[in-house]
């Protein structure tokens, strides 16, 4: 193992680049410290099958594989996007020359067709739920080759979903099985939970998911022009709807009307304002909580109504940050897949605000004084 590693640090210098609710332990998983990394255990073979994208604005890792008889690069359509100058390089730094484009039917992937036969070609994975899979961060750059152990809850179509929920900072990560063969790329998605939201055991409407897309059994489309610019704006909304969603379960489900943390996985400004506004709001609750102990007239109507305003502020922060700037002609979805995640995008967000009312009139209506 140890002489694996050597050898890709001695390598490095070579390369062009580098369906269930959210509970209390998913949260903590995005909240806390991922802890050290192991040794990443990919075969020289494997190593020898990466691809390094980069352009003026980001860089990543691909991989090189065959299908139907062809050969192909594969990496993120993210860093398609406002990312010009676009080179991709094999481990002995010689850019591959690719004949076309095609995107995954998720949207989440893209495969450039070669010119020539690559240095070495990726074998699949074929992992399934109750398996642990590898997480694999390649920053050449800085000679790292780390991985990150996490286990498999289920199998969906083309796509892996884990038990634990992970930061967005590993979005696009790899996915290896232990003998180090891939089966795709890390992405975060939200999904409406199937609880009723009268319920009051399962008031969550929301649930925050890591996935994996995977290339085998991926469906492939051809591109259209509007490929990238509706890649950007529908990856744009699901990532802030992602952090709303964070939020929103902080807010619904584990302090209710106290402190939320936003940590690093909340970047988006009105969201960031919101919860600066709601944290002030949640210490003064908190002392009108002290105050109310001992007293048979509850809450005060000041408080009741500032529950009301925190919920609309809160509601008016989501509809501002999914929809970040106003265009007078938006970008024709031709793409199948974008066209479904933007749809299902607007219905997630319809939901979280429903929930959200629906939190603030159960909260409000427990904290009205006893007659």
């Amino acid at each position: 193992m140890k002489k694996l590693v050597l050898l890709f640090f001695l390598a490095a210098p070579f390369f062009a680049l580098a369906d269930s609710g959210v509970t209390e332990e998913t949260v903590q998983a995005l909240l806390r410290d991922m802890g050290d990394y192991g040794e990443a255990n990919l075969p020289i073979e494997t190593q020898k099958a990466l691809a390094f994208v980069k352009g003026s604005k980001a860089k990543g890792p691909g991989f090189f594989i065959r299908l139907e008889k062809n050969y192909f690069c594969v990496f993120s359509p993210e860093l398609l996007v406002g990312n010009s100058n676009i080179t991709i390089q094999d481990l002995r730094k010689e850019r591959v020359k690719p004949e076309g484009m095609e995107c995954s039917s998720d949207g989440r992937l893209v495969r450039l067709k070669l010119a020539d036969r690559p240095l070495e070609h990726m074998k699949m994975a074929n992992l399934r739920a109750g398996d642990t899979a590898s997480l694999v961060d390649l920053d050449f750059e800085k000679e790292k080759f780390t991985m990150y152990k996490v286990g498999i809850a289920r199998r969906g179509e083309a796509r892996l979903d884990f038990k634990e929920l992970l930061p967005p900072e590993f979005s696009n990560h790899l996915v290896f099985d232990d003998d180090g063969k891939i089966f795709g790329l890390v992405y975060n998605r939200v999904q409406k939970n199937i609880g009723d939201l009268a319920s009051n055991t399962n008031r969550h409407v929301m649930s925050c998911i890591t996935s994996v897309s995977g290339v085998e059994e991926a469906k492939w489309e051809p591109t259209v022009k509007s490929f990238v610019p509706e890649c950007g704006r529908v990856q744009k909304k699901e990532d802030r709807l992602f952090q709303a969603s964070f939020l929103a379960w902080q807010w619904m489900h584990v302090t209710v009307f106290g402190p939320v943390k936003t940590t690093d996985v909340v970047r988006v400004e009105a969201l960031l304002s919101w919860a600066e506004n709601h944290n002030k709001l949640a210490d003064k609750i908190s002392a009108e909580t002290e105050k109310a102990k001992n007293k048979k007239g509850g809450y005060s109507k000041e408080i009741i109504e500032a529950i009301k305003k925190d919920a609309n502020e809160f509601k008016a922060a989501i509809t501002k940050a999914m929809n970040p700037e106003k265009v007078e002609e938006e970008y024709q979805f031709m793409q199948k897949a974008f066209k479904e995640r933007n749809k299902l995008a607007e219905e997630n967000k319809a939901t979280l605000l429903k929930g959200i009312d629906y939190m603030a009139d159960h909260v409000a209506s427990s904290l009205k004084p006893k007659k």
